[in-house]
């Protein structure tokens, strides 16, 4: 019988460094030498997804060439024999049984290594199972196209390769109102207070909103028009510019709120409004933008910078088509891949069921705050904070600020913040 030895498969260029590692034998090779890992390895089977991922990764990795045409048994085979990079994408097209692939896969991977997944599958079962229980970090269902590329596997990628250099000082989030009406001013201004006063961390509340916010009214506070002078002549900011755009709400909490004249528009250019940030993030733990349901430059510009987004949204068909607009706009690249989703109002007569609301998001509710409309709408009424007394309101901001990983200092015991 003639032996037949199995075809050697072409390692990409950039792989023939290891090819002393690499070899199709079924022999098995002497223990791998100590070698240190590439950064990222690509490998899909089309070529618009391939031109598509050199772009979007341009910048992001070492050497954006590491995408490869190939399918997933190639891939396979070459992941086999070489040190595996710290991040490793798949393409799942093709494959008559994905989940018995990403099985295999994990046998030749090294733990520890961030799985990236595309693939033809658009199912949101499929999607939760890939990522809660298969060890993929993010799955992507073809076609691809920059901006999810962008949104979902850049912030995995620069994390792991170290590429974003995060800000000195507090954490930005950014919490974003899927309609008007659905309560995001009144959740900001309440969290704000919770992490100052319960929390004990030293928080800055910002309005995105300069011409008709409400975070200073919720607050009982008076506006300033001191944001207006900063976004107007950023060149000029100084500390004594802050201190006039700032008001002491609390012992830990300051507000930046403004209340502009309608035909005033904020000259909120991108690098104003990150200089600003520069300036006033070492002074606190946590950064909270009110960036409302209309995308401002000057709300566009805090969103972009934030590294946390919370999207308010309430049981209505209107604010769940406007929270998948909102779950689909890009972020920074230092943001947090996938957004909170905080149901306000739930249980409200005639609000769409919860389950049917995470089927059509395709993602869990990360907090629910019940549908109290005489209490809470009568204490923004007043200029008082729902969650000031103990009570389901308060539990609900406890649960927000708990999602978003905010605790005590840990110098601090724990209070009783239910």
């Amino acid at each position: 019988m003639q032996d037949v030895s199995p075809a050697r498969v072409k390692l990409p260029a950039f792989l023939e460094s290891q090819s002393g590692l690499y070899s199709n034998s079924l022999i098995p090779a002497p223990p791998r030498r100590t070698v240190k890992r590439e950064a990222f390895i690509g490998f899909v089977r089309d070529e618009p997804s391939a031109a598509l991922l050199h772009t979007a990764l341009a910048g992001h990795i070492p050497n954006s060439n590491q995408v490869h045409l190939a399918d997933f048994n190639q891939a396979l085979t070459i992941l086999a024999g070489i040190v595996t990079p710290e991040i490793v994408l798949v393409d799942l097209s093709g494959e008559d049984q994905p989940m018995n692939a990403l099985m295999n896969l994990a046998d030749v991977v090294d733990p520890g290594t961030i799985v990236l997944a595309v693939g033809e599958v658009q199912n949101v079962n499929f999607y939760r199972t890939v990522v809660r229980t298969m060890g993929v970090s993010e799955y992507l269902a073809k076609p691809l196209n920059e901006e999810v590329v962008t949104r979902y596997f850049l912030p995995l990628i620069d994390k792991r390769n170290g590429a974003v250099s995060q800000p000195r000082g507090g954490e930005m989030i950014a919490l974003c109102a899927a309609r008007g009406g659905v309560g995001c001013s009144t959740v900001a201004a309440n969290l704000g207070w919770y992490m100052s006063e319960i929390l004990r961390r030293h928080t800055v509340l910002m309005d995105g909103d300069v011409n008709c916010g409400t975070l200073a009214l919720n607050l009982d506070i008076p506006a300033s028009r001191g944001l207006a002078a900063v976004l107007e002549a950023p060149e000029r900011l100084d500390q004594l510019l802050i201190e006039r755009c700032v008001f002491r709400a609390g012992d830990r909490l300051d507000v930046i709120a403004g209340q502009e004249a309608l035909d005033w528009a904020a000259p909120a250019t991108p690098e104003a409004v990150a200089q600003l940030l520069e300036a006033i993030r070492p002074r606190y733990n946590y950064m909270v933008a009110d960036i409302g349901a209309r995308l401002s430059p000057l709300s566009r510009a805090l969103l972009f910078n934030a590294q946390r987004r919370v999207i308010v949204l309430d049981p209505t068909e209107i604010s769940l088509r406007h929270a998948q607009a909102w779950m689909s706009l890009p972020g920074g690249s230092a943001q947090a891949p996938r957004p909170l989703l905080l149901l306000n109002k739930a249980g409200m007569p005639g609000g769409l069921p919860v389950a049917y609301i995470e089927d059509r998001l395709g993602q869990n509710l990360a907090v629910l705050i019940p549908d109290m409309p005489r209490e809470v709408g009568g204490r923004t009424t007043a200029g008082t904070l729902a969650a000031r007394p103990r009570g389901p309101y308060r539990a609900g901001i406890a649960a927000l600020a708990k999602a978003l990983e905010i605790a005590l200092p840990s110098t601090l015991a724990p209070a009783q913040a239910a």
